[in-house]
Protein backbone atom coordinates (compact mmCIF):
# COMPACT_ATOMS: atom_id res chain seq x y z
CA UNK A 1 0.00 0.00 0.00
CA UNK A 2 2.12 2.76 -1.14
CA UNK A 3 -0.58 5.47 -0.37
CA UNK A 4 0.54 5.03 3.00
CA UNK A 5 3.56 6.66 1.99
CA UNK A 6 2.20 9.12 -0.29
CA UNK A 7 -0.20 10.47 2.16
CA UNK A 8 3.18 10.47 4.56
CA UNK A 9 4.84 12.67 2.13
CA UNK A 10 2.01 15.60 1.65
CA UNK A 11 1.81 16.03 5.39
CA UNK A 12 5.72 16.34 5.54
CA UNK A 13 4.83 18.91 2.73
CA UNK A 14 2.34 20.63 4.57
CA UNK A 15 4.26 20.52 7.66
CA UNK A 16 7.35 22.07 5.89
CA UNK A 17 5.16 25.06 4.38
CA UNK A 18 3.26 25.72 7.89
CA UNK A 19 6.98 26.25 9.65
CA UNK A 20 7.76 29.02 6.63
CA UNK A 21 4.88 30.86 7.49
CA UNK A 22 4.36 30.85 11.23
CA UNK A 23 1.25 30.79 13.35
CA UNK A 24 -0.43 29.98 9.79
CA UNK A 25 -2.73 27.46 9.32
CA UNK A 26 -2.85 24.86 6.57
CA UNK A 27 -6.80 24.26 6.02
CA UNK A 28 -6.89 21.61 2.39
CA UNK A 29 -3.90 20.69 0.44
CA UNK A 30 -4.89 19.60 -2.99
CA UNK A 31 -3.09 16.81 -5.29
CA UNK A 32 -3.21 15.63 -8.74
CA UNK A 33 -3.25 11.99 -9.77
CA UNK A 34 -3.12 11.03 -13.41
CA UNK A 35 -5.27 7.75 -14.34
CA UNK A 36 -2.41 5.80 -15.17
CA UNK A 37 -0.05 7.03 -11.89
CA UNK A 38 -1.08 3.58 -10.08
CA UNK A 39 -2.41 5.31 -6.69
CA UNK A 40 -5.85 4.45 -5.45
CA UNK A 41 -7.57 7.70 -4.89
CA UNK A 42 -9.81 6.11 -2.13
CA UNK A 43 -6.98 4.77 -0.51
CA UNK A 44 -4.86 7.74 -1.11
CA UNK A 45 -8.23 9.50 1.04
CA UNK A 46 -8.10 6.54 3.82
CA UNK A 47 -4.28 6.51 4.13
CA UNK A 48 -4.43 10.56 4.63
CA UNK A 49 -7.48 10.87 7.07
CA UNK A 50 -6.14 8.50 9.37
CA UNK A 51 -2.51 9.79 9.43
CA UNK A 52 -4.19 13.50 10.35
CA UNK A 53 -6.50 12.21 12.81
CA UNK A 54 -5.10 13.43 15.97
CA UNK A 55 -2.19 14.91 14.36
CA UNK A 56 -2.20 18.65 15.56
CA UNK A 57 -3.26 19.01 11.89
CA UNK A 58 -7.23 18.45 12.22
CA UNK A 59 -9.44 19.93 10.07
CA UNK A 60 -6.86 19.25 7.35
CA UNK A 61 -8.63 18.21 4.13
CA UNK A 62 -7.17 16.30 1.40
CA UNK A 63 -8.64 17.05 -2.11
CA UNK A 64 -7.88 15.25 -4.96
CA UNK A 65 -8.20 15.23 -8.70
CA UNK A 66 -8.32 12.66 -11.36
CA UNK A 67 -6.73 13.82 -14.55
CA UNK A 68 -7.54 12.10 -17.41
CA UNK A 69 -4.80 11.55 -20.24
CA UNK A 70 -5.51 12.86 -23.19
CA UNK A 71 -5.02 17.21 -24.40
CA UNK A 72 -1.40 17.46 -23.09
CA UNK A 73 -1.63 15.21 -19.67
CA UNK A 74 0.20 12.40 -19.69
CA UNK A 75 -2.06 10.74 -17.34
CA UNK A 76 0.81 9.47 -14.73
CA UNK A 77 1.36 12.55 -12.78
CA UNK A 78 1.26 12.51 -8.78
CA UNK A 79 1.11 16.17 -8.13
CA UNK A 80 0.97 18.62 -4.69
CA UNK A 81 -1.17 21.39 -6.38
CA UNK A 82 -1.86 23.80 -3.85
CA UNK A 83 -2.09 24.39 -0.28
CA UNK A 84 -4.76 26.52 1.45
CA UNK A 85 -3.45 28.25 4.40
CA UNK A 86 -5.00 31.11 7.19
CA UNK A 87 -2.51 33.36 8.33
CA UNK A 88 -3.01 34.48 12.06
CA UNK A 89 -4.32 37.53 12.45
CA UNK A 90 -2.43 40.18 13.84
CA UNK A 91 -3.49 43.16 15.91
Amino acid sequence: MHELAIASSILDAVRTESARHAGARVHKVGVRIGEYSGVASESLQFCFDALVKDSGLEPLALDIEVCLAGDGVRGDELDLSYLEIEEPETA
